[in-house]
């Protein structure tokens, strides 16, 4: 079972891999949303932790996208941004959880988790 992470910003797409890689997560990272729904459909993953804002694509028709899609549906989704209210506006488009950036690595480990009983 794998996680991709899809942020346009490199360096959190690393900080969020490496977080997760070495609690034995099997991890991709996705800096470019436009590329994300074909490594969706090719990966098949468990959870996608995606950015809210991003240059390309907005994480919220990303979300939309993915839910809408009987395909890829059952794909759990967590919404990271530094938007206020980010978080109702992220539930609103069908997101999982949510975690406000900048996250603390436990609080970010601790959503994972619920999703990898």
């Amino acid at each position: 079972m794998s996680i991709i992470i899809v942020d346009d910003n490199a360096d959190i797409c690393g900080i969020v891999e490496y977080l997760l890689v070495t609690e034995g997560y099997k991890v991709r990272a996705c800096t470019n949303p436009i590329n994300i729904f074909e490594m969706v459909k090719q990966q098949k993953p468990k959870l996608i932790i995606t950015d809210m804002m991003m240059s390309g694509l907005d994480g919220r028709d990303l979300v939309k996208k993915i839910k809408g899609d009987p395909q890829t549906s059952d794909i759990k989704i967590v919404m990271m941004s530094a938007i206020p209210n980010a978080e109702k506006m992220g539930k609103e488009t069908g997101a999982d959880d949510y975690i406000a950036k900048p996250f603390d690595s436990g609080d970010l480990l601790q959503k994972v988790k619920v999703f990898f009983p």
